[in-house]
């Protein structure tokens, strides 16, 4: 028989579920602590409760899932999620020896901030 937890029920079931985790994340595995605090977190399609995950990482799984069901008709979100997933680790490493026209390396965004700022400073002196 499947339990409908009670509100007041909630922390008790997140604690163990955290220790369970080892005090990490379900989905970035990184130790919860802190300002970015413990959500369960649960299927909002079954109810079922999946884990213990940080209120950020909760949010973001919430809101790819929302965009990658409505951005793809037909798609079911978690495949979405998985393929983008693969997608970027396969991409990890450059597979292509070109840069996008809109990249900007750290020198060439320091050069421009400065450039900017020399621009303004010109401009003051000149009134």
């Amino acid at each position: 028989m499947i339990k409908h937890l009670k509100a007041g029920e909630v922390a008790g079931v997140r604690t163990q579920l955290l220790t369970k985790q080892g005090g990490k994340c379900a989905v970035c595995n990184q130790v919860i602590r802190g300002a970015d605090r413990a959500v369960l977190d649960h299927d909002h399609d079954t109810g079922f409760i999946r884990g213990v995950l940080h209120a950020s990482c909760n949010g973001i799984e919430g809101r790819m899932k929302a965009l990658g069901h409505r951005s793809h008709k037909g798609v079911v979100s978690a495949d979405y999620i998985i393929g983008l997933g693969k997608y970027l680790e396969e991409h990890r490493k450059p597979k292509y020896a070109a840069w996008h026209p809109s990249f900007k390396t750290p020198q060439q965004r320091k050069d421009a901030v400065n450039a900017k700022a020399r621009k303004r400073r010109a401009a003051k002196k000149g009134t």
